[in-house]
């Protein structure tokens, strides 16, 4: 996980600790949070999308834009590297698993871990959430 976004993380948990009202207002906003992932296949859509229109309309070598794309939506399902994962970092953005980590530590906070269902609470917490828990 990235430096920056373990700091974040850690002085979101520590400004909610102890206050239900600021954990359940984070919680919610987690939940409206678009992960890294999300943006990248809804731009992949529209890039596509836009591509396949220009290239019909506007000239046939549009289309090299949402092929070049797709190129790198492959290579990072392939093997995790994104050229544009720094920049899109850059931006706040962050991967799922990294939402999930805050989420599932505000749960613990919160004290709702004995409620949850069995698959959350069975399901053990990755060393970066202890870590950013223990800051």
């Amino acid at each position: 996980m990235d430096r920056r976004v373990e700091e974040a993380i850690g002085a979101q948990l520590r400004y909610c600790a102890g206050n239900r009202r600021r954990i359940a207002r984070r919680l919610r906003e987690l939940d409206e949070e678009w992960d890294l992932e999300s943006v990248l296949e809804s731009n992949a859509s529209i890039v596509t999308a836009l591509g396949v229109i220009a290239g019909a309309v506007v000239n046939r070598r549009v289309p090299s834009v949402p092929v070049s794309w797709a190129a790198s939506l492959v290579r990072l399902a392939a093997n995790g590297l994104l050229p544009l994962e720094p920049l899109l970092r850059r931006l706040g953005l962050r991967t799922s698993r990294e939402i999930e980590i805050e989420r599932m530590a505000l749960t613990i906070m919160r004290g709702d871990l004995e409620r949850a269902p069995a698959s959350l609470a069975g399901r053990r917490t990755s060393d970066s959430g202890i870590r950013v828990v223990r800051h």
